[in-house]
């Protein structure tokens, strides 16, 4: 074994098997981890106005603990942008995060000393387990490539930056955590910090493909549905570009002419040991096909990432989402009004649940707007997961976003065709009940009414409220509306968001629609 490998065995075994041990008695090990969050933030603003010295059951802080939101939280929150410390946590706050904004408008929140350090534990934990697990102990020995979003412009009281997601300001914090030094001949992670700093939405895209196809890639992370506009606008629409580039050195302008065909980059050629697509962020359903047409039988390791922490990762190549609980105390409510927020140990599988977390972070049964299903109870994994407020629900359907990607997956894998990415549009006049689905496919279906049938039947099989009115003619079934490629880049462009970092809205109004370019048909 070499050096190499060991130090990775050995930081395996100091942050991995510890997880791995916990997650033998999971819900002891979340009653734990509560515990310890409770001690830590006692003698904060929060923690001595709901007496966590007191607590000393579960059932103990739910009682004096409410359930929270974010317009619950923002008088704490507001105390910590005016500078006060010792708030919600008893660290430093060194910095402000704020959420993407794609289901209403951004929110920030403060971030301390500590969260940025098990930040950065978390991801090297991630990417152990893809190591060891994976047998892929040569993972560094090239570069991963990375997409982060550039700080926004502005500050508050003239100290903190605020700035869109823990990942950028763990990078500008901590930079030799993660990206600060030579593996092999490449750096760990393309492109440097100052091309993810451009927002400039078309310069910084060409330049991180530039930095790409100039490094022997072997790994992606980052939103998904990033990752492979990134990997598709490379390997279809710069080819010419980047060959006429004179900052692009000649080696690999020969080595992108050798792996490329009537100006088509073949990423699996032009990155031949390429092993992880890291996933997050959205739903992989929709872009598995596609990246294996782009990559090859690569792996996918999948994430749950939130703003507010990271809920829980894959460990193992073929296993599923497992909930971070040593980090996070999480707290299920089933989807029913009135209903009463159960522990772990409680859920039931391929039941939707609210999610709602206490952490380090100052988040105290905190609803994150999250809907949840678990795909097995030994071990805990999620299943679907869904924001509440993509959930369609015209007529008492419940539609949730999973369902539908599920649904045109089936329908693509039908007709041999993939699509990127999609949006809906509700219709209810007098005359008809229905969904617009907006999709942009890799190209389109040769029949759309067979792929809607296709859609509609397999929602069927999967929602029983969405049968139940589809039976009774109360919901129509849906129409597909085929967009045009880029279509979903250039509604972002109207709508004011970078393409690069923004997700589509699922949901449309009726004026984003009309922003949408289709297909002519």
């Amino acid at each position: 074994m070499s050096l190499r490998d060991a130090s990775f065995r050995l930081a395996y075994k100091r942050l991995c098997q510890p997880f791995l041990r916990k997650l033998e008695n999971p819900v002891a090990s979340q009653e734990a981890c509560l515990r310890k969050i409770l001690k830590r933030c006692k003698e904060t603003v929060f923690g001595k106005q709901h007496s966590f010295s007191e607590i000393k059951t579960v059932a103990d802080y739910q009682r004096k603990v409410p359930v929270s939101t974010y317009e619950d939280m923002k008088p704490y929150f507001a105390r910590c942008m005016k500078g006060e410390q010792n708030v919600l946590f008893p660290d430093k706050i060194v910095d402000f995060v704020g959420s993407a904004g794609t289901t209403g408008a951004r929110k920030y929140y403060p971030l301390s000393e500590y969260m940025v350090r098990m930040f950065v534990t978390e991801t090297a934990r991630k990417g152990l387990f893809y190591i060891v697990h994976g047998n892929h102990y040569d993972l560094f020995d090239g570069a991963t490539l990375a997409i982060h979003p550039p700080p926004t412009s502005g500050e508050t009281c003239g100290i903190y930056n605020l700035i869109a997601g823990v990942y950028i300001a763990a990078m500008s914090l901590r930079p030799q955590g993660l990206e600060g030094y030579e593996v092999g001949e490449s750096r760990l992670v393309v492109p440097p910090r100052e091309v993810n700093a451009i927002s400039d939405w078309d310069k910084k895209l060409y330049l991180i493909a530039r930095h790409a196809v100039a490094a022997d890639v072997r790994m992606t992370v980052g939103v998904s549905s990033l990752i492979v506009s990134l990997l598709r606008n490379i390997s279809l629409n710069l080819y010419g570009r980047l060959l006429a580039d004179p900052e692009l050195d000649n080696e690999t302008k020969t080595k992108l002419q050798r792996v490329s065909k009537d100006g088509i980059i073949n990423l699996r050629e032009l990155w031949p040991n390429f092993t992880i697509f890291g996933a997050g962020g959205v739903s992989i359903t929709p872009y598995r096909r596609i990246i294996r047409d782009l990559l090859g039988d690569v792996e996918i390791w999948d994430v749950y990432e939130t703003t507010e922490t990271t809920m829980g990762f894959q460990i193992y190549p073929d296993g599923g989402i497992v909930p971070a609980i040593d980090r996070t105390f999480f707290e299920f409510q089933p989807d029913e009004e009135d209903a009463e927020p159960l522990t772990l140990g409680d859920v039931k599988i391929n039941t939707p649940y609210r999610v709602l977390i206490t952490n380090n972070a100052g988040f105290y049964r905190y609803e994150i707007g999250d809907l949840v299903t678990f795909a097995s109870l030994n071990p805990f994994e999620f299943g679907e997961i869904t924001r509440m407020k993509t959930l369609v629900n015209i007529v008492g359907e419940r539609t949730r976003e999973e369902m539908i990607l599920r649904a045109l997956d089936h329908a693509c894998e039908k007709q041999s065709t993939s699509f990127t990415d999609f949006a809906l549009l509700p219709e209810v006049t007098t005359e008809i009940t229905r969904y617009h689905l907006f999709v942009e496919f890799t190209k389109p279906p040769d029949d759309l009414k067979v792929f809607a049938s296709e859609v509609d039947t397999h929602l069927r099989s999967l929602g029983i409220y969405y049968d139940y009115f589809r039976k009774n003619n109360t919901l129509s079934p849906p129409h597909i509306i085929p967009v045009q490629p880029g279509g979903f880049d250039k509604l972002l462009r109207q709508i004011g968001k970078d393409p690069l970092h923004s997700k589509v809205p699922r949901l449309l109004t009726p004026e984003q629609s009309r922003l949408i370019p289709h297909l002519a048909r």
